[in-house]
């Protein structure tokens, strides 16, 4: 007899095909209808778990924001402000590399239209993370390993790396490994932020 999945099994076997869903096709793609249909289960099954698709899109907002304090988590670890921004950019396109979305997330007119749960949600992520890296900017200062600058800004740099690494791997069609621009933009960080 087949063991019946537990909820948070369940839960996570949705992240993922939403993931592939947003990847393949956009956020706006997304429903229970399809996530049943990949999943091999009833429509109504995806019901215990989730009322509606904006139940199960802020889930997965949620669940985003868990996997980004891993990264930010990883990037504590690190010995000096330079090894914990390194390793932010190195998580983050792991991430990136991994779910193919967050850009697509971030982005999506799904998420700033109807429900504002969901963009109160994704709110609550990115400065979530936002401030992650912000209390690494201003260890950073107060150790003198970064430039005395407005934390704000440090954050501004690192974030719109990602963005903007982010886009320009995304309209290459994902071609290459954005892994593989992390000692180019470390680099640049440097210029910028250290002393």
């Amino acid at each position: 007899m087949k063991k019946r999945k537990s909820v948070k099994e369940r839960k996570e076997e949705v992240f993922y095909v939403i993931s592939q869903i947003i990847a393949e096709k956009g956020l706006s793609e997304v429903s229970t209808v399809e996530v049943a249909k990949r999943l091999g289960v009833s429509q109504p099954a995806i019901y215990k778990y989730f009322k509606n698709k904006d139940e199960m899109i802020i889930y997965y907002l949620k669940h985003l924001k868990d996997l980004l304090k891993e990264v930010i988590e990883k990037a504590e670890k690190g010995k000096t402000s330079e090894d914990k921004i390194r390793i932010i950019l190195t998580e983050h396109f792991r991430l990136l590399e991994r779910t193919k979305i967050l850009p697509r997330i971030v982005f999506s007119d799904v998420i700033y239209f109807g429900d504002p749960e969901k963009k109160l949600s994704l709110k609550d992520t990115v400065s979530f993370y936002k401030e992650g890296i912000k209390d690494i900017i201003i260890d950073g200062i107060k150790n003198g390993e970064i430039r005395k600058i407005d934390p704000e800004f440090g954050v501004r740099v690192v974030i719109g790396t990602i963005l903007s690494s982010t886009l320009f791997w995304m309209l290459d069609d994902m071609r290459y490994r954005i892994i593989d621009e992390v000692d180019f933009l470390m680099e640049n960080i440097k210029k910028t932020l250290f002393n």
